[in-house]
């Protein structure tokens, strides 16, 4: 938008001045009034509308503006709220790793702990994972 903007502008300047050259030319050919006033007129014209864009294109980046500062607020705050989270996680995971350790199986942790059967699985075997790279460095 900002951009049409900008380039219906650069258009009617350059229009401008090409028509002011042809006005030019016209002047020294025969100088008549009436074509100054038109002349006049049309660059009136042209300031007006350069202006109104001008102001529509302020308006929409002023807008813009706030929209993007509104959110970046929003995101800042679901960060707080996650980083707020990972305590919860945290807890949960450690309940489906003790609950796998007293023999449980992953169907049935995801039913008490009502949580999802692949976020428990996963749990397990990042769990898994970790505990046989330990038992690796520990042989090293």
């Amino acid at each position: 938008m900002e951009w049409l903007l900008i380039a219906v502008s650069t258009g009617l300047v350059l229009m401008n001045i090409r028509l002011m050259l042809i006005v030019k030319k016209q002047h020294i050919n025969n100088s008549s009034p009436e074509i100054h006033e038109k002349m006049a007129q049309f660059v009136a014209q042209l300031e007006e509308e350069n202006n109104e864009l001008y102001n529509k294109l302020t308006t929409y980046i002023k807008n813009s503006e706030t929209q993007l500062v509104e959110r970046v607020e929003r995101l800042e705050q679901t960060k707080i709220e996650q980083i707020d989270s990972p305590e919860k996680s945290t807890v949960e995971t450690e309940k489906i790793i003790q609950l796998s350790r007293q023999g449980f199986s992953s169907r049935q942790i995801a039913k008490v702990l009502h949580a999802d059967f692949g976020e428990v699985e996963l749990v397990l075997n990042m769990n898994n994972k970790q505990y046989s790279n330990l038992k690796e460095e520990e042989v090293l």
